[in-house]
């Protein structure tokens, strides 16, 4: 099993950083809730661990490596040209990050936290990506939580047709024309799934996390987080 963001979305490695904004609203913002997310469940001086998943060229694990000083951090992605993005990126840091080419069914290390960042969406099958979830719950330890940002469409029409046309308005912002953004859409769906956040907590509940709730939404794109209980 192999995954290319390049051939995915038609954009290399070095120019994604600069063409994710383009392509998702609010991804700043987005980062900086999960970023949020953690530093309210975990101790940020704690020797914490945190598993990115789908981690890409590291944007997210670099600005948690920033934030918190003493966080260990495990890459996960099927992607080996993003993974080396991702290790030139936190050179500076490698001695606290280990990188793993592997999916998102692979048995995971143990952790206080997982997070992933426009990843999840690749995992089509409802069953697969519930199954994905139990995969991370059993890689935490009690308490520990997983933050996933993401966009979420739900599949009612009179729903989903507006947050779709604001994802379009987006991408003509940034220099598509309208008729670009939704071949953008057509395409994009050959690999993505987007599934409504109603459905996204289902899965997370069928997995085995009683403790879910949506910590940040705008438009299509929202942060979930889903925390494994002590009990």
């Amino acid at each position: 099993m192999s995954h290319s963001v390049e051939k995915h979305l038609a954009v290399a490695p070095a120019a994604y950083d600069v063409e994710i904004r383009r392509f998702v609203p609010g991804y700043e913002e987005m980062l900086r809730e999960v970023e949020g997310a953690l530093a309210e469940h975990l101790d940020p001086g704690g020797r914490t661990h945190v598993v990115d998943l789908g981690a890409g060229t590291g944007a997210l694990s670099a600005a948690l490596a920033a934030r918190f000083p003493t966080m260990r951090l495990t890459l996960v992605d099927l992607d080996a040209a993003m993974l080396a993005r991702a290790a030139s990126r936190l050179a500076g840091v490698r001695d606290r990050v280990t990188l793993h080419e592997g999916s998102f069914a692979d048995p995971l290390p143990s952790c206080d936290a997982a997070v992933a960042s426009l990843a999840l969406h690749h995992v089509h099958d409802r069953d697969d990506k519930q199954l994905a979830y139990a995969n991370v719950r059993a890689a935490l330890a009690p308490g520990g939580i997983l933050v996933t940002a993401d966009a979420f469409v739900p599949a009612c029409e009179a729903f989903k047709v507006p947050l779709m046309r604001g994802w379009a308005a987006h991408l003509v912002s940034g220099g598509d024309t309208e008729a670009q953004a939704y071949a953008r859409f057509a395409e994009w769906a050959h690999e993505d799934r987007y599934y409504g956040i109603d459905e996204e907590l289902g899965m997370l509940r069928g997995a085995g996390f009683r403790e879910v709730d949506v910590r940040w939404r705008r438009g299509s794109n929202a942060v979930l987080v889903a925390r494994r209980s002590t009990a």
